[in-house]
């Protein structure tokens, strides 16, 4: 490292080494410590930052960042401890914890307090990152709660299938504004937000932002196909990458493993859909819940022929990702996005269906067929009326109007 660079370095571990000391809660402050030691070759002081502060991390319920200071310890060859942090996160958070609610939401993370220059530590900067990360240790062990909100995904794995997942993770850091994944990618990994924030957006619509510890991407893990928004960084940010054909691979190693990811990947799917198709954000969140066993999914290449016109119909279809073309022929009537329910007239009314629904891209679908939906209407009367409901809509539709489904919460997006 060349003299100015030093000075630049030392001057960036001040600066972080003064924004913790300020606000002992700031974890990104804190991960800078660590981050500034390491580029000054502090290796030694670099290390036990990043074991505390993993450390800190799990116990503050930050699982992602607590994750991304195993994979930097193992980065630097300090096996043995990357081994022992990540051994404490998996008994501290999955399946089977003691200390985990799983009625508990995710709480977000504490903003960090407004600086303090008066508390402002002295010497030069090593010594007031040292001084600043006792300060921040024990703050941790005082708020450190004793039940903790679970985590999704890792609350459903075996400490056993989640050190093998974490064993297939990269971290990857973005800088503010960058792309991390665009509406059309290929879907080919999962990500796991360790520290920063980002927006999620579909053309011109801002769809919500995630913050620490959400997942996105978990269309990756149900079949090959494109991301259904663009997730752009609102600050630095770091995310855990969890490349598709790794882990698909890792389940067949590992049955149980395999099951969580299914399951986890499929309940995100069919709850986003339910969030965002007309059909069933009317429903309460325990009618949806009873709903989702029985819907199939599918997955549509590009020119497929969903429904064709003139032929029985026998199925309801909502689109999960991607997009399909309303055909007359050779005339689109319209174009079916995420969220839009379709087959519902023909399906109902027992009739061949009116027109031609192509698959313009690979497209992930839900389904459920009529004697299901004939037990599920029975269950769920207010469900069938909203599907009279959407077969008026349909015919305004086909008339020339428009229905627009709008995501309304980032969260639930499967992306």
């Amino acid at each position: 490292m060349s003299s100015t660079d030093s000075k630049a370095t030392t001057k960036e571990l001040a600066s972080a080494a003064e924004a913790l000391h300020a606000s002992p809660r700031d974890l990104s402050a804190w991960w800078q410590v660590a981050e500034a030691l390491a580029e000054l070759g502090e290796d030694r002081a670099a290390t036990d930052c990043r074991a505390d502060l993993g450390r800190a991390a799990s116990e503050l319920g930050a699982v992602a960042l607590a994750v991304s200071c195993v994979l930097a310890l193992k980065e630097s060859d300090n096996d043995r401890l990357a081994t022992a942090l990540l051994d404490r996160i998996a008994k501290t958070h999955c399946r089977g914890s003691k200390r985990v609610d799983h009625a508990q939401g995710r709480v977000p993370p504490a903003p960090p307090a407004p600086a303090n220059p008066a508390t402002t530590p002295k010497g030069d900067a090593k010594k007031r990152a040292q001084t600043a990360i006792r300060a921040a240790i024990k703050d941790a062990q005082t708020r450190a709660p004793k039940v903790l909100p679970a985590t999704p995904l890792v609350r459903f794995l075996s400490a056993e299938d989640f050190q093998t997942l974490v064993g297939v993770m990269t971290r990857k850091r973005f800088a503010r504004g960058n792309v991390i994944v665009d509406l059309g990618d290929p879907a080919d990994a999962l990500y796991w937000i360790a520290r920063g924030g980002v927006e999620v957006s579909r053309g011109e619509k801002l769809l919500g932002e995630l913050r620490s510890d959400a997942f996105f991407g978990e269309i990756a893990l149900i079949g090959a196909t494109t991301r259904t928004a663009r997730v752009a960084c609102l600050e630095e940010t770091e995310v855990l990458v969890i490349p598709a054909s790794a882990a698909l691979e890792l389940a067949g190693k590992a049955p149980s493993l395999a099951k969580v990811l299914a399951s986890h990947a499929r309940s995100r799917l069919l709850s986003n859909v339910m969030r965002t198709s007309e059909l069933f954000r009317r429903l309460s969140n325990d009618e949806k819940r009873s709903l989702l066993p029985h819907f199939e999914t599918s997955l549509a290449e590009t020119g497929d022929l969903v429904l064709t016109a003139g032929q029985d119909n026998e199925r309801f279809f909502v689109l999960a990702s991607g997009s399909c073309r309303v055909m007359a022929k050779d005339t689109c009537i319209s174009e079916l996005a995420v969220g839009d329910g379709f087959g519902e007239m023909s399906m109902l009314g027992r009739k061949p269906a009116t027109f031609d629904v192509v698959a313009e891209g690979p497209a992930l679908l839900l389904s459920v067929s009529r004697d299901k939906f004939d037990q599920i209407a029975s269950d769920h009367p207010e469900l069938l009326a909203e599907v009279y409901k959407l077969l008026v809509e349909r015919e305004k539709e086909n008339e020339g109007g428009t229905v627009d489904a709008t995501i309304v919460d980032a969260d639930d997006l499967i992306i």
